[in-house]
């Protein structure tokens, strides 16, 4: 069998300056976009990841290759409009949270392709595998609060607190999930 002689290390991405950005730009973006009424937010995230992955040592190719990231985000956010404006009732209430979280990072996992020619060492399957447990994080943490907790959070508190640090796990999520597919095969 050719397994690898030693699994691959979490804990060092936490040491790495690009995968805080990762993590904290986006979320960055998203408080900018709310006090700019949200128009700019897909710009400022594809920005956001851009810096993120500037500073990532391992990059070889030219980062002009992220901009299809923006293509992917508009294409989603087009696809989410037309979700919401055709489930907005109160029948699919429960639903439309699982379509635009599942919606965003299915559409997510198209960008492996994009890391592929970014990193010579890419190893496909992690950064998909780390969307599909965002979205599943996204998922289970608002639609189960919504069932579980008794009582109605403000409008407020979600807006500002409680989706910017889900962002915030999800966007650890996806990084580690960067940080091993760009592991080389045999360790560091």
């Amino acid at each position: 069998m050719n397994l690898p002689t030693q699994a691959p290390d979490i804990r060092s991405a936490f040491r790495k300056k690009w995968f805080w950005l990762w993590a904290l730009l986006p979320i960055g973006a998203y408080y900018i976009s709310w006090l700019l009424m949200m128009m700019p937010f897909p710009v400022f995230l594809v920005i956001g990841q851009w810096l993120a992955l500037e500073s990532f040592q391992k990059k070889k190719k030219p980062m002009i290759l992220w901009l299809l990231n923006l293509g992917t985000l508009l294409i989603t956010g087009l696809i989410i409009t037309f979700l919401i404006e055709k489930m907005w009732t109160n029948k699919y209430d429960n639903y439309l949270i699982f379509f635009l979280f599942g919606t965003y990072y299915l559409f997510q996992c198209f960008n492996e392709w994009i890391f592929f020619k970014l990193f010579p060492s890419w190893r496909f399957g992690y950064w998909s595998a780390a969307n599909l447990i965002a979205a599943v994080v996204w998922i289970v943490v608002l639609m189960g609060g919504k069932h579980a907790l008794p009582f109605t959070v403000k409008q407020e508190y979600v807006l500002w607190f409680i989706i910017p640090l889900l962002g915030i796990i999800s966007n650890s999520i996806t990084g580690l999930g960067i940080h091993i597919a760009t592991q080389t095969r045999y360790g560091l």
